[in-house]
Formats: structure tokens, sequence, C-alpha cells
């Protein structure tokens, strides 16, 4: 998951919102350019898990539908169904995993049973970690930590019980870890551990091939810019080898 600044609303945005009361209404050429909007935001990659969206990449890692989501979804927030800093692009099962959930709208025994299993960790939140990033706010990596070995996503240590939450809550409801695909074991390269991790090889491959340092650590930044797949993990990678991105 990475944060992205966003561009101020398209030029087409107001004329589209005019032409159609309900989101429902709009028609495939207009969702397509939304999407194509989005992307120049986003990347070609999900703003959640970034599994690439669009073909073809690098690694051969099979892309997933590209939808749209509404970060606060529709069915709890509809006055911002058309709000352009509401929507997130985002690949088909991040999408359907986030569904209509919405921490604050839980049913209370979630959050007490995660008060149970998290004592003196877990605070129920009332939101989850947005992509969508402002000047003076967390940055997303700052939320999350990675199992470079294994490619498990986890809260990061560094953060209060709040945060911790609402990174938790980001990573359970979104299925960051990909808990309900199978397990990850090496004869499943459909599952987000082993996609980050077999990026991560792809990587190191590369490396391999090129003797020049200046190169190797272009070829670094390269693939821990935000618009690159799996970016997150590659940058906790580099960050535990190097103590810090190589310069």
């Amino acid at each position: 998951m990475h944060s992205v600044s966003r561009s101020p609303e398209p030029d087409y945005w107001e004329q589209l919102k005019a032409n159609n009361q309900r989101w429902e209404d709009l028609e495939g050429p207009e969702r397509v350019q939304i999407r194509d909007s989005l992307v120049e935001d986003f990347g070609p990659v999900c703003a959640y898990c970034e599994r690439p969206c669009v073909s073809p990449t690098p690694t051969h890692d099979s892309p997933d539908e590209e939808t749209v989501d509404h970060f606060r979804p529709r069915s709890l927030f509809h006055h911002l169904s058309f709000d352009w800093f509401n929507l997130i692009y985002a690949c088909h099962r991040c999408n359907q995993s986030k569904n209509n959930q919405w921490p604050g709208n839980d049913d209370e025994s979630v959050n007490q049973a995660l008060v149970s299993l998290f004592p003196g960790r877990y605070t129920p939140p009332h939101e989850y970690v947005n992509p969508n990033w402002a000047v003076g706010e967390k940055h997303v990596r700052e939320y999350f930590a990675f199992n470079v070995d294994t490619g498990e996503m986890t809260p990061s240590e560094e953060l209060d019980a709040f945060e911790w939450s609402v990174a938790y809550r980001t990573i359970r409801d979104i299925d960051l870890n990909d808990y309900s695909n199978e397990s990850p074991g090496e004869n499943s390269p459909a599952h987000l551990w082993n996609r980050r991790r077999n990026h991560l090889n792809f990587l190191a491959s590369q490396l391999n091939q090129i003797d020049d340092i200046t190169a190797q650590i272009s070829i670094v930044h390269q693939f821990t810019m935000p618009d690159k797949p799996y970016s997150s993990f590659i940058s906790a990678w580099v960050n535990e080898r190097f103590g810090s991105m190589p310069q």
C-alpha cells in the first residue's frame, strides 16, 4: 500500500456529475475515463495490495481487473459518491474484500473480540489507512511493516495504539495478507505473500546481471517507485538490507 498525492479534479468532472445523478448511472465510456484519470495519479497498480492491474508485467504476474473503489463506501457515505478524492484505483480482489466495510460501522462484537485478542493494543478505529495523502499527514508506508522472508504484512511497531489499530483493520478488512486464499506454500503463486516475494526475486535476478553499482542503485530506485508493483515490500527489503535507500 502506498501514498498518493492527488491531482485536482479533472476538467470533465463537473459536467460528468451534472449528467449523472447516481454513480450507477455512469456509462461504460465514462467509467473508463475515470479509471484512466485515476491511473495518472495511482499508476497501473492497486493502491491497496499493489498488484498490477494492467498487462504486461515484467514478472508475468497475471494482472487483476482494474476497478474504482470508493474509499468511504457509497452505501454509508452516499454524499461522497462523486467526491474525486474519495475514489481509489484498486484491483477487483481488494475492492471485493473491502466491499461496504467501514470501521465505526461494525457490529460491536467485532471490536470486543479484537480488544480481547489484543489487550492494551487494539483501540476501535473509525477509519482505514487512506492512500490519498496530504502534506502534514503520515505516509502510508509508515503504518506498515513486512517480513521480507515470508511476504507477510503487519502494522508497524512504531505506531501508537490508535494508529496500530487503523493499520491492523486495514490489513484485516481488505485482506492484504490474502488469508482468504490458499495457504502461502510454494505451489500457490497467486497468494499475495508469494507475489511479493516473486517480485523481489525478479529484482534480485536483475541486479545479479549487473556489476556497476550505480546501475544497480538506479534499478532499485525504479522498483521502489509508488507506481511499481509491490513497491512497499521492495522498500522494506531495501531498508532492512541497507538501512535506508542507497544513494
